[in-house]
């Protein structure tokens, strides 16, 4: 008995080691379906959306894919409440050619701007995938708000501690999902005899934030609006006095004109939102990329259709700012 049991463990080894032999391909079947990516924004006139299909790469690495997987029967429009927008398919230049080598295939619609608070639909039809859509709702104009000790601040650097807030107060749209604000200096540069203007982005920390370090400079991120849609955006005066400064070393040998601080606010839609976060959850310490799906919008397809607006509040700096020359 005990021969026949050792015969059969040396039987079902030798099958087992065969069975290893065979190749494993841990890649599902392709589900086939079309891919939309769009976002729609208040700061321009001309709207692009670009529709493919999903493909599957010759070998485990996807960036060894570089064929053109572009839905070439598409039919694309975006509808408010009562118009239509019939969109035209067009070819833009790739600013990186290392991968694709051909031109980019994307429909447009100009002179369309999206309105604060409307509702818009983007459709996808084709007579070989069927039909993809999505909704979008632009979030209204928000409050931005600068006090007078602020200004202070923004126009007089060299009067301010270095620990001194410059602090905006602003109010999103009930509608933004996540928002994230810029805080910009434009100044002008004389290059040879051309005036140039020129902009640079202030941060809100540093690798030594004790010291107000422009090393490893950090900028804000989007971020989840909250509950009371309040919130307050603050900077400090050393980073400020920082840039200030690192911009004045770089064009010392030659004529300076800053010329005003601008806040630049972005507020996002929740397809927008909901997208950004699952595509940075390494940034979350404590995920494991495998605690949030894949976000898709799109229905009967893949992809993102999101939508965004643009706002700005702008503070002219005085003709004899610090810093001119």
């Amino acid at each position: 008995m005990s021969q026949r049991i050792f015969f059969a463990l040396i039987c079902l080894s030798v099958s087992l080691l065969a069975a290893c032999n065979e190749s494993f391909d841990p890649r599902a079947s392709l589900d086939q379906k079309m891919v939309v990516f769009s976002l729609l924004s208040t700061d321009r006139d001309v709207q692009f959306v670009r529709v493919q299909t999903n493909y599957m790469p010759p070998e485990y690495d996807p960036l060894s894919y570089t064929s053109d997987n572009v839905l070439r029967d598409a039919n694309v429009t975006i509808r408010e409440t009562n118009k239509t927008f019939q969109l035209r398919d067009t070819l833009l230049a790739r600013s990186d050619s290392s991968r694709y080598n051909f031109p980019l295939r994307t429909f447009y619609v100009s002179s369309f701007t999206p309105q604060r608070g409307k509702s818009y639909s983007v459709i996808v039809q084709s007579p070989s995938y069927g039909q993809a859509s999505a909704s979008i709702v632009i979030p209204d104009r928000p409050i931005i708000a600068l006090s007078s000790q602020m200004v202070q601040v923004l126009d007089r650097p060299d009067r301010s501690p270095q620990d001194a807030p410059i602090i905006f107060i602003v109010q999103l749209s009930s509608i933004s999902k996540g928002y994230v604000g810029r805080l910009l200096i434009y100044y002008d540069v004389l290059k040879g005899s051309e005036w140039i203007e020129e902009r640079v982005e202030i941060p809100v920390s540093s690798a030594d934030s004790s010291k107000y370090s422009l090393d490893i400079p950090k900028y804000p991120d989007l971020t989840v609006s909250p509950n009371t849609s309040q919130v307050g955006l603050i900077y400090r005066n050393g980073y400020y006095k920082g840039i200030l400064n690192k911009v004045n070393e770089r064009y010392k040998s030659t004529r300076l004109i800053f010329k005003w601080a601008t806040l630049v606010l972005l507020q996002a839609d929740k397809n927008l939102y909901d997208y950004y976060s699952v595509v940075h959850a390494s940034r979350d310490p404590f995920s494991i990329r495998l605690d949030e799906p894949m976000v898709s919008r799109v229905n009967d397809g893949l992809g993102l259709v999101g939508a965004y607006s643009l706002d700005s509040l702008v503070n002219i700096l005085p003709e004899n700012f610090w810093g001119n020359r």
